[in-house]
């Protein structure tokens, strides 16, 4: 089980954050439950989700705000193919690390944190490549609401206030 404190988990989860599109500024927009202890218990459960268990949520969310015409659909569903690809394979890693999680030594840490950012690499890489077809083709407006939605500082999109 994920232990909130475990660093390199942690570091894992906001690499996956970041990868399929959510930035921690979304889940700070979220109204919070009525008190303390629920909101703990909340926080806890969204801490152990993976990301392809957002992901098809924050697709249909970015879809809307976007305002993808049946015309830009084709390319739209690449977009969405390549962050459900990223979600994936960010599932698969966060699993073995958490597998792993008591046995690595502090070179094997390493090696896992390098490991980490070739797939947040590959995962970016992934989404420009199929980003960069629908962007050409979006109106000027919809271009905007892309330009808000990609946050600067969290390297991914992210939540409209």
């Amino acid at each position: 089980m994920f232990r909130p404190g475990t660093p390199f988990l942690a570091a894992a989860l906001l690499t996956g954050v970041a990868a399929v599109g959510l930035s921690p500024a979304f889940a700070q927009t979220a109204p919070g439950p009525a008190n303390s202890a629920q909101s703990e218990a909340r926080h806890q459960h969204a801490e152990r989700m993976l990301p392809g268990q957002l992901v098809d949520g924050r697709i249909a969310f970015l879809k809307a705000e976007l305002k993808i015409t049946p015309a830009q659909e084709t390319q739209w569903q690449q977009v969405a193919a390549a962050m459900r690809t990223n979600a994936s394979s960010l599932d698969q890693a966060i699993t073995t690390a958490q597998q792993n999680r008591g046995t690595m030594d502090a070179v094997q840490r390493l090696e896992a944190r390098e490991q980490f950012a070739k797939l947040h690499a590959d995962n970016d890489a992934r989404l420009l490549a199929a980003f960069k077809p629908l962007y050409a083709g979006l109106s000027p407006e919809q271009q905007q609401m892309a330009n808000e939605l990609v946050g600067q500082h969290h390297h991914g999109w992210r939540h409209r206030a």
